[in-house]
């Protein structure tokens, strides 16, 4: 194949972001990198998040600065190499970066119900089974090819919403096309800063109040998938008796960092039941519904002074509860550290959120678009139900489910709750590996 160059942009981490500031580059021109490499970091409202590269390139040019303030959709390095191809289906896996959770906590406040964070990788026999590590593509960032557009994930994704044909834009235009190029008001304000201007030292940046930044790009995914997206509600009780028994008599013998928390097998239930109710894991995209093989679950994780972020486990209703546990500790790791890579904040198909241990007992969260459902976990806490006749105290979870009514009605919903419940009864058969197949 022909080497040719093409540009690397500015990514959308979120439906929500409009500039990214560059604040470190891990490479140098002249580099030759390979798909997952990491080659710069990007500060948002969300924190710093790494880049990492989507093909096999050589960095030919770095178009920007550390420090700059770059807008989504703007040029930042030059890539030299065959390209990447265009791919319908990783379009539609990562179009859009969910990365705020709205209202969500999973972490607890007080570290000492957690188990210490291991550093070391999730061991090799128990995750490496399906390359989850291999990051999601993303928008392909080449040149018009057939009916594939240039254009920033921002502005790919209001196209959709607002079904507006961007090859006919981009007939008329040499550059990728951004909000700005978009014909929808309201989208971007009508005063237009430069693509690319120095970001305030870090003196200035301390006056800045990053709690209203992070409560600002919440409002604007809240407003987003409360415009666009027709909710329905449904919650059901789920007795988790068994199952918190179960998962005490696993942790006895076990190391701390060996331990289950109830969360793991939780979300291990989920995601094997959302590989079995298509309606409810996938994307809804250009008009219409994409249902997805595979179900990539983001979870909520609490991230103290800078917001809650989602970052997803790809292939999740593939594992047992003990590695998806090893798997949320990692992630939460690497929020801590502030180094989650773009593609484990992209590609979701469903989200779990909770409240915590010391929470309320019951909440609602809003669908993350383009996702059509997500499920919210209240606080665990005891309650008298009558069992066969008799009254018995158990511990119960009130779980509920907002999905997307375009996608799904009610009934879709309440037979996926009913299940959830049924098989929490049998919690052995989640700390087994998964026999679904798509």
């Amino acid at each position: 194949m022909t080497e040719q160059t093409h540009d690397l942009t500015m990514p959308a981490f979120g439906a929500d972001m409009a500039t990214g500031t560059l604040i470190e580059w891990q490479v140098k021109e002249g580099d030759e990198v390979k798909r997952g490499d990491v080659i710069a970091v990007i500060e948002t409202n969300k924190g710093a998040i790494e880049l990492d590269i989507f093909e096999d390139t050589t960095i030919d040019k770095l178009l920007v600065e550390v420090d700059d303030e770059v807008k989504v959709g703007t040029p930042i390095a030059r890539l030299r190499g065959p390209g990447p191809e265009p791919d319908i289906a990783q379009d539609v896996s990562a179009d859009v970066a969910p990365a705020v959770s709205l209202d969500v906590v999973t972490e607890p406040e007080n570290d000492e119900t957690m188990p210490p964070i291991a550093e070391a990788e999730v061991k090799k026999k128990d995750v490496i089974k399906k390359d989850i590590v291999e990051p999601a593509s993303p928008v392909p960032m080449n040149v018009t090819k057939g009916e594939f557009v240039l254009a920033s994930p921002a502005a790919r994704y209001q196209a959709r919403i607002h079904d507006i044909d961007l090859a006919s834009l981009a007939a008329s235009k040499t550059q990728p096309i951004t909000l700005h190029d978009l014909p929808v008001t309201g989208l971007v304000e009508q005063a237009q800063p430069a693509p690319v201007s120095r970001a305030p030292s870090k003196a200035s940046k301390s006056t800045v109040d990053e709690k209203q930044m992070m409560r600002d790009a919440i409002s604007d995914t809240v407003t987003l998938s409360k415009q666009s997206i027709p909710h329905y509600y449904l919650s059901h009780r789920l007795d988790v008796t068994a199952l918190q028994a179960f998962v005490s008599r696993f942790n006895q013998d076990k190391e701390p960092q060996d331990r289950v928390l109830l969360a793991a097998p939780m979300l291990t239930a989920i995601a094997r039941l959302l590989a079995k109710h298509t309606q409810l894991n996938g994307q809804y995209l250009n008009n219409q519904f994409v249902s997805s093989p595979s179900v990539h679950l983001a979870h909520a994780v609490n991230i103290r002074g800078s917001g809650l972020i989602m970052p997803v486990i790809r292939d999740a209703h593939q594992y047992d509860a003990p590695t998806l546990m090893q798997l949320i500790t990692s992630q939460i790791a690497q929020a801590r550290r502030g180094r989650l890579s773009m593609s484990q904040l992209t590609g979701a198909t469903c989200c779990v959120s909770s409240i915590g241990e010391r929470g309320a007992e019951q909440m609602s969260a809003i669908i993350l678009p383009p996702q059509v459902a997500i499920v919210a976990l209240g606080s665990p806490h005891q309650e008298a139900l009558v069992i066969d006749g008799e009254v018995k105290v158990r511990d119960v979870i009130i779980a509920s489910l907002a999905a997307d009514h375009r996608v799904s009605d009610g009934h879709v919903g309440a037979k996926f709750l009913y299940q959830l419940n049924n098989l929490l009864q049998q919690p052995e058969q989640l700390w087994t590996e998964s026999n679904y197949t798509s």
